[in-house]
């Protein structure tokens, strides 16, 4: 399986960034420790690994990505990629590799962002295995494809080919072309992608469009990192305790099932499966569908 994590931040700050490089470092370096990211009093990368990713947000109507397909130079900095995009939802995948990868025999996972106007999305699984069910499965997919969807295909394998499914189901509810779609309405699409696939046993996927980030969840760990608000900050003045979170990180990965020890000025909680968004204006609220 490909040592693939994904990484996603909602919050509710539209003119910065929403959380600091130093609370992210940390909370990376607490919840993802086979990724390489290291404590602030310590090297931040381990030098025997190869690592890719692929990080992207929305702003206005445009979608932001950037790619570092195989990445070897210590200096490259993921954590300022990711917080380069000035976006209210962010998206990333993280992959890494012992030292050897990169070359032609023993290739890094592909991680490149599926992207179609302001929508971004991202899956954790790679190909669809070779077998009969999945062929049947990837034909349905491309045959629900609208024509204009199919033209904008990269062909970049079976991430992208499931985001455009999502894309697809977004299009048949009469949703993609607006400018903002509701969060039911994302959900119900997402719904409809996972029908479509057959409710397979293992399907992580993250998608947004700047202000909403959509979330299937299937297999493996998916942890949130809360930001509290500064104290005295109009949010903490709200009433509920989602109400005081500015930002929230989504972080998906193979990892255990216990929680890490929470950072300082994080509040860590793992999430159970299903299909689920959170939006912008109150980064900790997590909206399910009965």
């Amino acid at each position: 399986m490909d040592n693939v994590a994904l990484f996603a931040l909602v919050h509710g700050n539209p003119d910065g960034r929403g959380v600091t490089a130093n609370w992210l470092t940390g909370v990376l370096s607490r919840c993802c420790e086979g990724h390489g990211f290291l404590a602030d009093d310590g090297a931040r990368v381990d030098s025997a690994l190869v690592r890719a990713w692929s990080v992207g947000g929305v702003q206005g109507s445009e979608t932001l990505v950037q790619s570092r397909p195989v990445v070897r130079e210590l200096r490259a900095d993921f954590i300022a990629d990711f917080l380069r995009a000035p976006s209210q939802t962010t998206l990333a995948a993280h992959a890494v590799a012992p030292a050897g990868h990169g070359a032609d025999d023993i290739p890094v996972p592909r991680l490149g962002l599926a992207r179609f106007q302001r929508w971004l999305g991202v899956r954790a699984e790679g190909a669809l295995t070779a077998d009969d069910r999945d062929d049947a499965v990837r034909e349905r997919l491309k045959a629900s494809l609208p024509d204009f969807l199919q033209r904008a295909l990269s062909h970049s394998g079976d991430r992208e080919l499931v985001v455009f499914g999502f894309l697809a189901a977004l299009h048949a509810g009469g949703d993609l072309n607006k400018p903002y779609v509701a969060p039911p309405q994302i959900r119900r699409a997402l719904a409809g992608l996972d029908e479509l696939l057959g409710h397979p046993a293992r399907l992580n996927l993250f998608v947004c469009d700047g202000r909403t980030l959509g979330v299937i969840h299937r297999g493996g760990r998916l942890l949130v990192a809360d930001a509290p608000a500064p104290s005295g900050s109009r949010r903490t003045m709200a009433h509920g305790p989602e109400s005081r979170i500015q930002a929230s990180l989504l972080i998906h990965d193979d990892g255990p099932a216990d929680l890490p020890p929470a950072p300082e000025g994080a509040e860590l909680r793992r999430l159970p499966e299903g299909i689920f968004t959170l939006h912008a204006r109150q980064p900790g609220q997590v909206e399910r569908d009965e």
